[in-house]
């Protein structure tokens, strides 16, 4: 005789649906800062985020271009967003198409201060929800222990 068990669907951490914020497609308007990639530019774009089935992973695609000394650079990937419950942090994983995933250099790792969500990784990323439904997105670059600079800043509004 053997003894069966109930299947029981996992169920995702609670602490995901604080991203349900970022869900949608939205179109990105903004600008690099004048700093090392040169002077500041326009950088647009398009990006989307959408739970994945299960509701354990919030996906986010992108395409964006900006230009660094002259050049036009093109800017796409897909990112995984997830929770890690044994740290109490949210956690990404990117892929994109400036380069070879690095097992260190492409995730991120972080919490909400407020609002604003605040990511950590090769760069500091907050992503802020505004009363009017846009998020501002400004990204930092270390520029030495614990002291950040500005590389850019942009703005998403909600397509549809």
């Amino acid at each position: 005789m053997s003894e069966t068990t109930e299947f029981e669907m996992p169920t995702p951490d609670a602490a995901l649906k604080r991203l349900g914020f970022l869900v949608g497609a939205w179109r990105l308007k903004g600008s690099t800062i004048e700093g090392p990639m040169g002077p500041a530019t326009e950088i647009l774009g398009e990006e989307t985020f959408e739970w994945m089935e299960g509701g354990f992973f919030l996906v986010h695609r992108w395409t964006s271009s900006f230009e660094v000394a002259g050049t036009k650079v093109v800017d796409s990937g897909y990112e995984m967003f997830d929770y890690d419950t044994a740290t109490g942090r949210f956690r990404t994983h990117f892929f994109n198409s400036l380069g070879p995933y690095d097992d260190t250099g492409s995730k991120y790792h972080g919490d909400f201060a407020g609002d604003a969500l605040v990511l950590v990784g090769p760069a500091r990323i907050t992503r802020i929800p505004n009363a009017d439904g846009t998020v501002t997105v400004d990204s930092d670059v270390p520029i030495g222990e614990d002291t950040w600079a500005p590389m850019m800043s942009y703005t998403l509004t909600k397509v549809g």
